[in-house]
Order: structure tokens, then sequence, then C-alpha cells
């Protein structure tokens, strides 16, 4: 996966990567609506077969994370009730977990290195966002590539049984045209 920007930081380098967005079912007004969440994969690792790490104190520890940002209409509402919301929400991780020691041992919930390493993450994904403006749109669009790819495979699929069943049908009449004969 080659990351789309890196960002710098004291304790080692972040890499940031377009994830395809995911639609999320969401009650508006007085209706549900499939939104799209755009998404973000950052990671301190540049490629799986070699982790990438940060050092915190010493110690080094490995990022996998995924945010996703709020919809447009859910920042409204968020920047109504406060000056400074937060816009970012967490998502699965990458990987198994998404802050790691150097052991693959995830981080405890309540430590300062997690703070700092979740701090970190949330500063590439909104220096990310300054940068590229338009990334909600690639994100969009790779999800829509994404089941693009899958309705294809579903027409390619069709189309073969398709010709299974028209093949049958032919043969069903070539029997039925020996009775005849």
């Amino acid at each position: 996966m080659t990351p789309d920007a890196t960002y710098a930081f004291p304790e080692g380098d972040l890499h940031v990567t377009i994830a395809a967005a995911k639609l999320k079912e969401a009650y508006w007004g007085d209706r549900w609506e499939a939104r799209p969440y755009a998404r973000l994969a950052i990671s301190s690792s540049l490629d799986e077969s070699e982790p990438g790490y940060v050092k915190i104190r010493g110690r080094k520890y490995r990022v996998a994370s995924r945010r996703a940002r709020v919809h447009a209409r859910t920042e409204a509402v968020l920047r109504e009730d406060s000056d400074n919301p937060d816009l970012w929400r967490w998502e699965s991780p990458l990987r198994r977990s998404e802050f790691m020691n150097e052991q693959n041992r995830e981080i405890g919930e309540s430590t300062a290195a997690r703070s700092r390493l979740s701090q970190m993450v949330n500063e590439a994904a909104m220096r990310f966002e300054a940068d590229h403006p338009d990334w909600q749109l690639v994100s969009e669009r790779l999800e829509l590539e994404g089941e693009l790819g899958g309705a294809e495979a579903l027409v390619g699929e069709a189309r073969n049984e398709l010709r299974k069943a028209e093949a049958r049908v032919a043969d069903l009449r070539d029997r039925i045209a020996a009775y005849a004969a």
C-alpha cells in the first residue's frame, strides 16, 4: 500500500493512505439515509513485510489505525454545539490492534503512550485533510469502484449461468427433435 502522504513527528513518521469510504445508515430528520463516511488508513509502516515504528520515551510502538471523517451534515450539527468538535471517528484497526508495542502486544487503554499515539494519528488526519482538500471525494470514488467491481462480478456470474441454461435448452430441444424425426 503506497501512502498518499507521510507526516514527520518527533517520535517518527506516520504514513496516511486514502481508504475506500464506508456507507453507514443514519437517521436524519424523519428517515434513514445511507451516507458515505470517508476513511483514512494511518500507519507507522510503509510495508507490512517490514514493520515501522515510532519511538516514545525510548520504546518502540507500531501504529495501524483507521479513521473515518464525520459526514458533512453531522459536522454542521457538531459545529453548532462546539467551537472545536471532534470530526474524526475511530474505525476498526488495520491489523489486530491499533497500537502495539515492539513485542506485538496491545497497549493499555489509559497509558501516556496510547494517548500520544492517538493524538499523533488525529493530527496526521487533520494535516492530511488540510493538505488534500478533495481527499473525501477520492475515498468515496474508491468505495464506488469497489462496489462496481462486485456488481461486474455478479453480472459475469449471471452471464455464465445464462450460457449454461441456454446450452441446456439447446440440448433439450435437440433431444426432443430426435424423437420427432
